[in-house]
């Protein structure tokens, strides 16, 4: 398998994983969901929030990472959670959003 081929199926592994670990998850204050990695040196996970994050959503943006990690060992995690009324569209997607709420 090539390097490119590798990397698309780390990709899909990835995406396919954190797409899994929000089952359930996804609540109506989240207005978008980024995810990024380096390798598996690292996985970032961004919750934009229509409003000031709280122990809730770090327990919860916490309990999904758990949840990809136990399918790709990352070797660090980092997690955020942003309050923001930017328009989606100015949002940091990393590597890729794994959910945008509809907004008008």
């Amino acid at each position: 398998m090539s390097t490119k081929d590798k990397d698309i199926e780390f990709r899909k592994n990835v995406l396919l994983s954190t797409l899994r670990a929000l089952w359930g998850m996804i609540y109506p204050s989240i207005r978008a969901i980024a995810v990024g990695y380096e390798g598996t040196k690292k996985l970032k996970l961004i919750y934009y929030l229509d409003r000031e994050p709280n122990e809730d959503d770090y327990e919860n943006i916490s309990d999904v990472t758990g949840e990809i990690c136990s399918d790709v060992d990352f070797s660090e995690v980092e997690e955020q959670c942003v309050f923001t009324l930017e328009p989606i569209s100015k949002l940091d997607n990393l590597e890729s959003w794994v959910y945008i709420r509809k907004e008008d």
